[in-house]
């Protein structure tokens, strides 16, 4: 009796339409060293598709609104962004990485595994020091240490093979895509929307990045899915660095993107900040952000973020 009254029960939800909640995911591209107005200037038509159809942040900022030390260099930046906390927690103010917190301050992956440790994390990098260095509790890494232009342009055509890959062949609920090619260019030839190798680094990463949107929506469950994809960068540039930029707006104030049916789809109006999408992240996967954590971002750009 008691399993015919549960048949009755399912039969009856299924025909009002009834059906389970979409599996949330997340998937954060990093694109270092990317100007705002550079982006703008290029051909981006994945870019551009995820924006016209998500949220866009203008002038999200890498230094903390509290004094804190931090280069504007890709240390800080990269643990600001997977820690989601600001330099004086996770202790890395430039590229030396001496003094560091991961240990208290974590990669987001860290806080993932602690609330549902069933999620599948994966990282694909080719800065060494995200993944000998920052990352922690991937179920998958692939890590490469690029050096030079030519090399960083094959090791993220190579990272974004296997980065497709695994969302295609696995089931991942947390994934990180760091592509390294635009601040490699900008450091050889410039950082700015004038200079045509720059901005010719930028399309070829928008290129890279509809392989991996396109990735998601081929997957046979994509329907009963709802992911977050977030892209964000470290830094700006001004000449050919970027380093002791605190008070350059061309460095420290980026962008971020935010594209999913969680998404509160416009221009978000109030500050963001680097450390913002850690906690993005977590609260789309309907992780509580635990006092504890002492994170320092918010989610943004979310439906159910609160403002």
């Amino acid at each position: 009796m008691m399993f015919r009254a549960l048949a009755v029960i399912v039969f009856g939800l299924i025909s009002t339409g009834w059906s389970a909640e979409p599996v949330k995911k997340v998937l954060f591209i990093g694109t270092d060293g990317t100007r705002w107005d550079a982006l703008e200037a290029a051909q981006t038509p994945h870019l551009d598709a995820l924006i016209a159809q998500g949220a866009l942040s203008v002038g999200t900022e890498i230094i903390a609104p509290r004094e804190t030390k931090g280069d504007t260099v890709s240390g800080p930046g990269w643990s600001n962004l997977l820690c989601g906390v600001w330099p004086d927690k996770h202790g890395s103010v430039d590229n030396a990485f001496k003094g560091t917190h991961y240990a208290e301050f974590p990669h987001f992956f860290a806080r993932i595994k602690e609330a549902r440790p069933t999620l599948q994390t994966a990282s694909f990098s080719d800065w060494g020091p995200i993944s000998t260095k920052i990352l922690s509790h991937a179920d998958e890494s692939v890590g490469e240490d690029a050096h030079g232009h030519a090399a960083y342009v094959e090791a993220d055509a190579r990272l974004t093979k296997a980065c497709v890959a695994h969302i295609r062949e696995k089931n991942p609920d947390a994934v990180m895509l760091y592509l390294g090619q635009v601040d490699e260019t900008g450091h050889a030839k410039g950082f700015h929307p004038k200079v045509p190798e720059y901005i010719a680094a930028i399309e070829r990463v928008d290129g890279l990045i509809g392989e991996v949107v396109a990735a998601i929506k081929a997957r046979p469950t994509f329907a009963e899915e709802d992911w977050l994809i977030l892209i964000g960068t470290d830094h700006g540039g001004v000449g050919t660095g970027h380093g002791g930029g605190r008070q350059i707006p061309e460095i420290r104030r980026t962008f971020m993107i935010l594209n999913g049916p969680s998404v509160m789809p416009g221009k978000i109006e109030e500050q963001t900040y680097q450390v913002d999408i850690v906690a993005s992240a977590l609260t789309h996967l309907g992780i509580a952000l635990k006092p504890e954590w002492k994170l320092d971002g918010r989610a943004v750009g979310l439906k159910t973020a609160k403002p």
